[in-house]
């Protein structure tokens, strides 16, 4: 694994943050967040929206970007998803408008932004229908049909207050024909909830953990998983042997048949959590070890094209993940994870609470 190098384009603490890693050369792009004001210099509050780290040199670096909308600055609360051409799409979030050090205003959006990375040119879609109330908080995937499906989340009414989205109406966006669409669920009751995540796997479905109600206190089920074929909710039977206290604020990320729940706060105790977390998928059983069989090189990740991943398509892990503290530097504020993986089996050990 190589170093981490602080260089003078690192980003300084940023929170509330969102990244995407390019199918093309595993490249890690940093979107939006907030940034904390720095005392007693001149720094600019947020000097990039968007940073990349090339996995290669482990240096991070702005973007020279064209097109860009100024409109997107101290954007936060998104979640961005890339395309298999490097594309990136981010919706809604918030920011606080800063006009001085003493005058902030909040504002929520509903807009679609899109970057592409072969490029670096940036464009803010024109769309006009079906377009969903400004949203935050919400959790979204990149489907085999190109299309990104949000799941949950806040959002705000033109009259009334905020509110949970409703899980049973799942959101979609066409990434090629720049077009929304709303799916209706059925199946297990699943609480609407917000600060979750959702990951896609190799079969097909869609699992989301975590999360709290609009008060900040525990949602029910921790877990469950979205059927795209049926578009049917179930919950899985899980032992809580090795589970974490219900999270929000995490990062989930899928690796071959395991999902890995990285860090966030415990909704329960109100406090931040320090660890890693696995889920084996085939048996819902939380792990403290994994096991992976034929590894090879390192080379560009693919996005499925198909309800199964290919196998090319799994030769490294980078996880991404931002500090809801986000005050020191790169230490807390983005942990980078890279497995590079070796050709024999090998066992990977992840810090958990009940592991050394």
């Amino acid at each position: 694994m190589l170093p981490w190098h602080k260089d003078q384009g690192l980003p300084l603490a940023i929170n509330y943050a969102s990244s995407c890693v390019s199918p093309i050369d595993n490249s890690v792009f940093l979107i939006g967040g907030v940034r904390p004001f720095i005392i007693n210099t001149n720094d600019n509050f947020y000097s990039s929206e968007v940073y990349e780290f090339d996995p290669n040199t482990s240096y991070w670096k702005g973007l020279n970007i064209t097109g860009y909308n100024s409109s997107f600055n101290t954007r936060y609360s998104i979640e961005a998803v890339i395309d298999n051409d490097g594309k990136f799409f981010i919706f809604g979030g918030r920011n606080n408008n800063i006009s001085n050090d003493s005058n902030t205003t909040l504002i929520r959006y509903n807009d679609m932004h899109m970057l592409d990375t072969t490029t670096m040119k940036w464009s803010t879609l024109n769309i006009s229908q079906n377009v969903p109330l400004p949203c935050t908080a919400y959790a979204a995937v990149l489907l085999p049909t190109a299309e990104i499906i949000y799941i949950g989340g806040l959002e705000l009414p033109v009259l009334g207050s905020l509110r949970l989205v409703d899980i049973k109406s799942i959101r979609l966006f066409n990434t090629k024909s720049f077009t929304w669409s709303i799916k209706q669920t059925t199946g297990a009751s699943i609480d609407s909830r917000k600060r979750h995540t959702a990951v896609l796997t190799q079969n097909g479905s869609i699992i989301i953990y975590g999360g709290s109600t609009i008060n900040s206190t525990q949602v029910s089920p921790d877990l469950a998983v979205l059927n795209i074929n049926t578009w049917e909710w179930s919950i899985p039977n899980i032992s809580q042997k090795n589970a974490p206290s219900l999270l929000e604020y995490h990062s989930s990320t899928l690796y071959e048949n395991f999902m890995i729940v990285s860090f966030g706060s415990s909704v329960l105790k109100s406090s931040e959590s320090i660890f890693i977390y696995i889920l084996d998928i085939r048996s819902y059983t939380w792990v403290t070890t994994t096991t992976t069989n034929n590894l090879g090189p390192l080379e560009p990740t693919q996005i499925p094209t198909s309800a199964g991943i290919p196998s090319s398509s799994k030769p490294t892990l980078i996880i991404i993940v931002t500090s809801i503290a986000g005050i020191v530097l790169i230490g807390s504020a983005i942990v980078g994870i890279f497995i590079y993986k070796k050709r024999q089996e090998r066992h990977h050990y992840i810090a958990t609470p009940r592991s050394n």
